[in-house]
């Protein structure tokens, strides 16, 4: 008998059998994740974390929180990057960073909770519930870990100390002078009567509502974002004046108006925190109303900071467009108590954030006039700035002070008549300057701001090399005698005038040296009288120069042909 009939019927038996045994096999699951601790002063640490494009979750203030598999971690553990596992990362789990300052404190949180101590007074919580996170005290200062992280970038230089040209000074001294400490007083004391504004009660539910009528009664359009704490309800109060030349251009001003104390379910006022910040920000749209600005000003008001910010986290996960440019947020939390006087403005923002710092510090010294004391830590992560950190928007916190000195803080006596409105008055009037200032407030008089300022990018050839050439386009501004085109490479300041006489057109070619530096570009209009506009949007672009390499670029750029 020939077996070897029978064979092609026996292996199609065994892969049947194979197929129907993997049928019932699991799914291959994904590889597990690791939360990891990243001590900051190892040789290159941020270089190979961006070369690799590891994700930091949280800087703190010695150290990087990251979430790595382990093929990451081996890559890390090859280059010589010492890592400190401290969790596998499960989904399903919630993780927290808290601030821990008392020892009672850290036998409750020890008790309650998985505690993993990071640094400082920093530890990690995990917990398999949402609830439970309403058993930690008062006194602990949190916030939940972002679920992604940004991409550190290595070599980022601190900006030299900001000035301006003083061109504005007579309009900002106006807008300034309506700042109005009886004003400020009375949004305190209609947000203190809510009696609390604990954000799951119904109480922070009528603050919101108080607070967006009041948009409205400004005539300025107000909407909410709601979300859910848990199972209750939440709501962001959000307005803004559309900018008119760049809407696409934002400045964010915000604050949350939530409070909590020891008593959060029945009473807490929270006049300084953050009734504060909430009334300095309605003070801001009061007086803005109306005044035209090249770029949109957004008003926001979050819930549910004292949670672990988790409004301004939603709103960064929901409402942030990629058709809009943040250009910079600004975050009043606590800024109407002084423990000593005269007080200064700690103004607090990551490195990303220094060139912000140094604006606001400066705008406000000017015009509150108040010190700013300009502090670059982006471990301090207990408010809602630290939410626009995490993608990489230059935020700062503007507060009375770091450490929080105010004996009232989170007590039921944080109450209006313990604020000092003098204080509180030059906090607000230097970060309305500094708002109206970043957006751009439309002089009077003064021509208007080229619109429709577009870039493109072409390449010069010569016989020994390319060079890139930029042209520059805007929209013609009636009444312009001409223009100025103004050139740095940083995207914030240090802009230097490049064009000798007024360019007579709305365009300007510009050829780009050879360099590994990114340039950025503005052009204002100027009138018969001087007057000159704001600038435009700035717009980037990387220089390089090509070198000729082959034979074939060589015969191009001696026929004089160029391409892109």
């Amino acid at each position: 008998m020939d077996i070897r009939g029978c064979r092609k019927p026996l292996w199609l038996a065994w892969f049947a059998l194979i197929f129907f045994c993997q049928s019932f096999l699991p799914e291959k699951q994904p590889a597990s994740l690791l939360i990891v601790q990243v001590q900051k002063n190892q040789p290159g640490l941020e270089t190979v974390l961006w070369q690799e494009k590891i994700e930091c979750l949280q800087e703190l203030e010695g150290s990087y929180l990251l979430r790595l598999d382990r093929e990451e971690a081996v890559k890390l553990s090859g280059r010589k990057i010492r890592l400190k596992r401290l969790a596998f990362y499960d989904q399903n789990l919630i993780y927290l960073i808290a601030r821990v300052t008392g020892a009672a404190d850290l036998e409750l949180v020890r008790g309650r909770f998985k505690a993993i101590f990071l640094e400082s007074r920093d530890y990690l919580l995990v917990s398999p519930d949402a609830s439970a996170l309403e058993e930690l005290p008062v006194t602990v200062r949190r916030r939940f870990l972002p679920a992604s992280g940004k991409t550190l970038i290595p070599g980022v230089i601190l900006p030299e100390e900001f000035s301006w040209r003083q061109v504005q000074d007579e309009l900002y001294e106006l807008i300034a002078a309506e700042v109005s400490a009886d004003n400020l007083k009375d949004r305190v004391t209609d947000l203190q009567n809510f009696g609390t504004r604990y954000a799951p009660t119904a109480n922070c539910l009528q603050a919101g509502q108080y607070i967006h009528d009041y948009f409205l009664g400004l005539g300025l359009p107000a909407y909410y974002q709601e979300f859910y704490y848990s199972s209750y309800l939440c709501r962001n109060v959000i307005s803004e004046i559309r900018g008119q030349t760049y809407p696409e251009q934002v400045v964010i001003l915000c604050a949350h108006y939530d409070s909590t104390s020891d008593q959060r379910w029945t009473l807490a006022p929270g006049a300084d925190d953050n009734g504060s910040g909430t009334g300095a920000v309605l003070e801001a749209a009061r007086i803005l109303a109306g005044r035209p600005f090249d770029f949109t000003v957004r008003f926001i008001l979050f819930s549910a900071e004292e949670q672990g910010l988790v409004g301004s986290l939603r709103y960064v996960q929901e409402r942030l467009n990629a058709s809009e440019n943040i250009l910079a947020v600004i975050n009043l939390d606590m800024v109407a108590y002084t423990d000593v006087v005269p007080e200064d403005l700690d103004l607090i923002g990551d490195r990303n954030s220094s060139w912000l710092v140094e604006r606001v510090a400066a705008l406000s010294g000017a015009y509150g006039p108040v010190a700013g004391k300009k502090i670059i830590d982006a471990s301090f992560i207990y408010s809602d700035q630290a939410s626009f950190w995490d993608r990489g928007i230059a935020a700062i916190c503007a507060i009375e002070d770091a450490d929080v000195p105010n004996p009232y803080y989170h007590r039921t006596t944080d109450t209006v008549n313990t604020l000092n409105f003098d204080f509180y008055r030059a906090a607000v009037r230097g970060s309305l300057i500094s708002l109206a200032y970043l957006a751009q407030a439309i002089r009077p008089g003064y021509p208007l701001t080229p619109k429709n300022f577009i870039l493109s990018v072409g390449t010069h050839a010569s016989i020994f090399n390319h060079l890139k050439g930029v042209y520059l386009s805007w929209e013609a501004v009636p009444g312009a005698a001409g223009y100025n085109v103004y050139r740095s490479t940083e995207p914030h300041t240090n802009f230097q005038k490049i064009n000798n006489g007024l360019v007579p057109d709305p365009h300007y070619s510009d050829i780009l040296l050879a360099s590994d530096s990114t340039f950025h570009y503005a052009v204002t209009a100027v009138d018969s009288l001087g007057r000159e506009s704001n600038f435009t949007r700035v717009l980037a672009v990387k220089a390089g120069l090509n070198p000729v390499n082959s034979l074939r670029h060589l015969l191009w750029s001696l026929f004089g042909f160029s391409w892109n």
